[in-house]
Parts: C-alpha cells; sequence; structure tokens
C-alpha cells in the first residue's frame, strides 16, 4: 500500500477504503450498493414510447431513464434528495472557495 492509498478499482481515484479485499472509494462502493439494491427493483415502462426505463444514478440517486426518450421517472423523495445533494455540494464547494483564495 502507497503512503496516499491505493487506487479505486472503478474509478482510480487514491483511497484506503476496501471491500473484498479490493481498493474501492467511498462514492463507488455507495454507488456500487446503490446499483444492487436498485437491482431488486421492478423495471418501469416509459409513460410516452413504452419502451423499458433504464436505472441510472445521479447525486447518489437511482432513477428510471428512458433510453429513447431521455424521460426520467423519480419515486418520491427523490428529487428532495438530489435537491438537498445539490445544495449540499454547492455549499461544501463555497466553504473551500472560501478557506482556500485562488
Amino acid at each position: 500500500m502507497s503512503l496516499f492509498g491505493e487506487k479505486c478499482a472503478r474509478c482510480g481515484t487514491r483511497t484506503r477504503n476496501k471491500e473484498d479485499d479490493k481498493a474501492i472509494c467511498e462514492i463507488c462502493a455507495q454507488e456500487m450498493h446503490l446499483l444492487i439494491e436498485a437491482g431488486k427493483e421492478a423495471l418501469r415502462v416509459c409513460p410516452i414510447d413504452g419502451t423499458t426505463m433504464r436505472k441510472e444514478i445521479a447525486q447518489v440517486v437511482v432513477i428510471d431513464r428512458c433510453p429513447t426518450c431521455s424521460g426520467v421517472w423519480l419515486d418520491g423523495g427523490e428529487l428532495d434528495q438530489m435537491r438537498n445533494g445539490a445544495e449540499s455540494e454547492a455549499l461544501m464547494l463555497m466553504a473551500t472557495g472560501l478557506a482556500y483564495p485562488m
């Protein structure tokens, strides 16, 4: 193990986090768990064109997206989760900018 940690097997980011003896960063680990849980959900059909929707991750939320028309289906509370995630990220970026002026 290097001083800065091993590279995440999924995205290449340096991390000290491991699962199943493989280096994986916390963000990738969280996304992998979300995808596993999403696999247990029933697939939805797009209400616009009838195509089976795909599961995708956006702002650490699993959403259903139509591969044909790009329509998106959000379950109850997912829009609020995405909004809260975006607000938190914006606050962190602002705080970082204030702490480390360029």
